[in-house]
């Protein structure tokens, strides 16, 4: 599950129609293991967008490639980070409003404190994600009263 180090873990993916569940279970263990369960959605969700997008524009045409998922669990955060083969920068797009897909950046935007890239030239690139654990984004409750 990683490099033996406590709080890192990784795993290897590919474009198959399996990878993103074996992932999403590695993923819910790891956090389970360092005690982040209460912060599994969020990090399903980043982790799910991240993956999505590496099999979409990197493996899906390269069935000889894979990717890397890594997980870092730090005092206050998880950090995800994708590794896969293209040397193409991420970009957040904007989606129609009937679009089914486009919006994994945006997400990710959203419920990361940060989020960014590094390129390793033909070796393709990283994209990361760093999600908060000591906070939790709350929608605000709207109480509805009724008159006398």
């Amino acid at each position: 599950m990683g490099l033996g180090v406590p709080d890192f873990s990784a795993r290897r993916f590919n474009a198959d129609s399996d990878s993103l569940a074996r992932i999403r279970r590695f993923t819910l263990r790891t956090l389970t293991l360092w005690g982040q369960s209460s912060y599994a959605d969020e990090v399903m969700i980043v982790v799910g967008e991240l993956v999505a997008n590496a099999v979409r524009h990197a493996l899906a045409e390269r069935s000889d490639c894979h990717g890397w998922l890594g997980l870092m669990n730090t005092a206050s955060t998880v950090i995800c980070a994708v590794q896969d083969p293209s040397p193409d920068r991420p970009s957040p797009r904007a989606a129609a409003t009937h679009d089914t897909c486009g919006r994994g950046l945006l997400i990710i935007g959203e419920l990361a404190h940060d989020w960014g890239y590094s390129l390793h030239g033909s070796a393709g690139k990283t994209v990361w994600a760093v999600v908060p654990t000591t906070t939790r984004f709350t929608m605000p409750r709207v109480t509805a009263t009724c008159g006398d």
